[in-house]
């Protein structure tokens, strides 16, 4: 199906969007590229799996031995060993035995908060963004997390966190407050564990939809995919909407930059919360789709072991 991404500060660039793998995943999330095994991976929020997707191959769909939501997942300096989130906090999946180890549980269990987004900075610590279970009161929150399992609080007060991504250089965190409609840029360093300078550099429209996966382009560029908004949306670093890229989808989750020249954009969706109408409208939702959209992506750093 061909989509065009509406360019809005000039002549729009044209790109398909197609399905790459057919599904009605309820929660589809956190695409990752997987350097180490030049592979796809990504997991279903509530009915808890990993998705693999080697070039040229099929997908392989595993189940997890998990209770839902889990959360989210992110590389690691081991090529056999992911950090997952779930509701016991976080741990060491391994990729071929699903074998599972734990690693630290920064909530300690603290009551209606749920794991959901991770991701890695420039200098391999992992931020961890927690949610209210019902996405309702502003329980969640962000944890930097090091390499030894210490986590330290860096900001809270989030019905939904969802993100993180950071700048080329490593120096800017972007992050969502999605029930505010909101993405945050905190400025990081590599000496300290605590962000700083929070501001809102991109603030969304209802038709917009709301915030949920990020990512950087190798320009600095951030994407955001945006859950009830059917889109894709390309910010400026200051925050300005570029472009947006429509996705057959109702609710478009994480994207990431992948393939070995990290052009191939790959993007997840949920059929969670829709109603049968909407469905209807947009039968490809719950899939997972690919695009070209004509930049690079930059590789994801590992969580460092």
């Amino acid at each position: 199906r061909k989509c065009e991404a509406v360019s809005l500060q000039g002549c729009p660039h044209m790109f398909k969007v197609h399905v790459v793998h057919t599904a009605a995943h309820r929660l589809g999330e956190s695409m990752t590229w997987h350097a180490a095994r030049q592979c796809w991976l990504w997991v279903d929020l509530l009915d808890p799996c990993l998705c693999q997707l080697q070039p040229g191959q099929a997908v392989v769909r595993r189940a997890l031995p998990l209770k839902p939501p889990i959360g989210s997942i992110s590389a690691t300096t081991d090529p056999d060993r992911v950090l997952i989130a779930h509701l016991q906090g976080l741990s060491l999946l391994h990729l071929d035995t699903l074998q599972m180890e734990a690693f630290c549980n920064p909530e300690g269990g603290r009551d209606q908060v749920i794991s959901n987004d991770i991701k890695c900075d420039r200098w391999g610590r992992l931020w961890f963004g927690t949610s209210h279970a019902r996405e309702i009161e502003p329980r969640g929150a962000l944890w930097c997390v090091t390499g030894d399992g210490r986590a330290f609080l860096g900001d809270a007060g989030f019905p939904v966190s969802n993100g993180p991504a950071f700048s080329p250089d490593g120096s800017i965190m972007y992050f969502n407050d999605s029930a505010n409609r909101r993405t945050y840029a905190y400025d990081i360093k590599d000496n300290s564990l605590l962000p700083m300078n929070r501001r809102v550099v991109a603030q969304y429209r209802e038709v917009d939809g709301l915030p949920d996966g990020l990512t950087v382009d190798a320009r600095g560029h951030v994407w955001s995919a945006q859950w009830l908004g059917g889109r894709i949306i390309e910010l400026a670093p200051d925050g300005t909407q570029v472009r947006h890229i429509p996705v057959p989808a109702a609710n478009v989750t994480s994207l990431a930059f992948g393939g070995p020249d990290y052009r191939t954009l790959m993007i997840t969706s949920a059929t969670d919360g829709l109603s049968a109408e909407t469905l209807d409208r947009y039968p490809q939702t719950g899939s997972v789709f690919e695009a070209e959209p004509g930049v690079a992506g930059l590789p994801e750093p590992l969580f460092k072991l």
